[in-house]
């Protein structure tokens, strides 16, 4: 009997610990299938934090990319095409404009864009305060737009026009609280919306932008200012040969139309066109019975009149805007095969600038009523250059030069 009371205990025991083991054994493998699954979705939290991180520093270094060439592009239109190309690229938008405010008339144009047809970005004209870009412009803050269809505050050039996307971004470009304009962007077809981030992001470029922008205008309200100075200046040597009157105009005319027949850039254009203005500066040294003389100069005269382009070079290199015009100022009557002077410098030796301001310098002067003599004919002139050509003047120079003649007297 007691061994029968305890082969029941037994059996009881048994089947308790087979049922709890069981019951462990399942709630294990339940809990082994949800450790799985959390390990499944921590791996793509994981894998989305890390797009997104990669994406993330994508967009920093394309700001920064964007802000290391932006120091060195000096025209709104190089500028604000950069800033849209940028934009697009970043947020992987195929559409988009830069839009700044015309003061003259209180609204808005489009100055560069992307996926949009020349003639719709040419005709495009915004009041501020009107539409959605005229309404950033106004407040001074972006405006999200999921769906243009919908929006009523969405302004359409043409009726008929359909968008790639519904999805629009539109961010103010602002110099503190001043707005200077806007920046739009269409989602991508592939994207089709935008998030909260990509405004963010546009923000940070357009208020990039609107920096470089004033800086811009500010460098640019600074040339204007120089170039002013130097044209008085130039006037003031002018006015002191009266038988050069308005030389230093012409001369920087021709500088300016050389300079860009040989494509040099733009910067060196500007300082080309300075040289030609300012290379006889240095003749407000030299004393105007010398300068004035009906006959012709003595040996003695003729040394004094060569210190001008050393004289130049003394009043302009201290300048550091100028400090690139001095070195064209001060060899611009050396001669292409060295037999010129101050320092008998040949070739690709003298600064180009210097070539090109000789050139225009001794047609100017044959073609000028001078002291001892009549304007001799523009063809005499041209003959004269060519003949020159190789010995006193770099032929290449004498070459652009010539097609531009020819290309005014055709006009």
């Amino acid at each position: 009997m007691v061994y029968e009371t305890s082969y029941i205990i037994l059996c009881i025991l048994f089947v308790v610990l087979w049922i709890w083991v069981d019951k462990t054994r399942r709630k294990t493998k339940i809990n082994e299938e949800r450790y799985k699954e959390r390990i499944a979705e921590f791996e793509n939290k994981l894998q989305s934090n890390s797009m997104d991180l990669d994406n993330l520093l994508v967009m920093l270094a394309g700001l920064h990319e964007f802000g290391m060439s932006a120091t060195g592009i000096m025209s709104k239109k190089e500028l604000t095409q950069s800033v849209i190309d940028v934009a697009c690229r970043l947020i992987h938008s195929e559409a988009g404009s830069v839009m700044l405010i015309d003061q003259a008339d209180n609204e808005l144009y489009i100055a560069a864009s992307r996926g949009l047809p020349p003639d719709v970005a040419a005709a495009v004209r915004i009041k501020v305060g009107e539409g959605i870009a005229g309404k950033v412009a106004q407040t001074c803050k972006p405006i999200f737009v999921e769906n243009i269809e919908n929006d009523i505050r969405f302004s359409r050039h043409n009726s008929g026009d359909r968008y790639t996307s519904k999805s629009f971004i539109s961010v103010p470009l602002r110099v503190k609280n001043t707005v200077v304009g806007v920046l739009n962007v269409n989602a991508s077809r592939e994207v089709n919306s935008f998030e909260d981030r990509d405004v963010r992001l546009l923000t940070i470029l357009a208020d990039q932008a609107a920096m470089t922008l004033e800086n811009i205008e500010l460098f640019n309200n600074l040339q204007d200012f120089y170039f002013e100075m130097i044209q008085t200046l130039a006037r003031v040597i002018d006015a002191k040969d009266s038988y050069t009157y308005d030389h230093a105009d012409r001369a920087r005319q021709y500088a300016k139309l050389i300079a860009e027949k040989m494509h040099l850039p733009q910067a060196i254009v500007r300082h080309v066109e300075y040289a030609a203005l300012m290379h006889d500066i240095g003749k407000i040294g030299i004393e105007e019975h010398i300068l004035r003389k009906p006959g012709r100069l003595t040996s003695e005269e003729v040394d004094i009149i060569k210190k001008h382009p050393i004289i130049g070079n003394k009043i302009i290199s201290p300048v550091t805007f100028l400090a690139p015009v001095a070195p064209m100022v001060l060899y611009h009557q050396e001669w292409y095969d060295g037999n010129g002077y101050p320092e008998g410098l040949a070739g690709e030796e003298i600064p180009l600038g210097s070539r090109i301001v000789a050139v225009i310098d001794a047609y100017d002067a044959m073609t000028s009523n001078r002291p001892y003599r009549k304007a001799l004919s523009k063809d005499f002139a041209v003959a004269e250059l060519k003949k020159g050509s190789g010995t006193q003047f770099d032929p290449q120079v004498i070459d652009v030069f010539v097609k531009i003649l020819k290309e005014e007297s055709l006009n």
